[in-house]
């Protein structure tokens, strides 16, 4: 009887484990809740070319948004999207949202730096141009 009850035990013990281990797993979701991680670019970013490309990778999110605009991520998360900046200082706002509603908001500062607009000189020829 000694051994049955070993037994009994054992598997007892083996299907809290089991319990426990796929609650933690149908909560992670839950208790982690979205999370944005941007690749590109860094905040802090100054350019000369007015299209940047934002890049990145959303974590437990069902939406995402990007200057309030939904935009598209694949499964895994990742998405790609590029805007044309303004001249100057420009903010960017990423959120995300998960099935909970819970919401994370990433802000990107950009700067584009003005760039020279003196006119290349063009060279002009005032004689004729003959055939060879």
């Amino acid at each position: 009887m000694q051994g049955r009850q070993i037994i009994m035990r054992v598997l007892a013990g083996v299907g809290i484990a089991i319990v426990i281990g796929y609650s933690y797993f149908v909560i992670e979701d839950f208790v982690r809740g979205p999370r944005i991680l941007i690749t590109t670019p860094e905040t802090g970013f100054a350019t000369t070319t007015p299209y940047v490309t934002i890049a990145g990778r959303a974590v437990h999110a069902n939406s995402l948004f990007l200057n309030d605009a939904a935009i598209s991520f694949d499964l895994q998360g990742n998405f790609r999207e590029s805007l044309l900046l303004a001249e100057g200082y420009n903010i960017m706002r990423i959120k995300a949202e998960d099935r909970y509603k819970r919401t994370v908001e990433k802000t990107i500062e950009i700067t584009l730096l003005k760039t020279s607009t003196t006119t290349p000189s063009v060279a002009t020829t005032t004689q004729p141009i003959t055939n060879i």
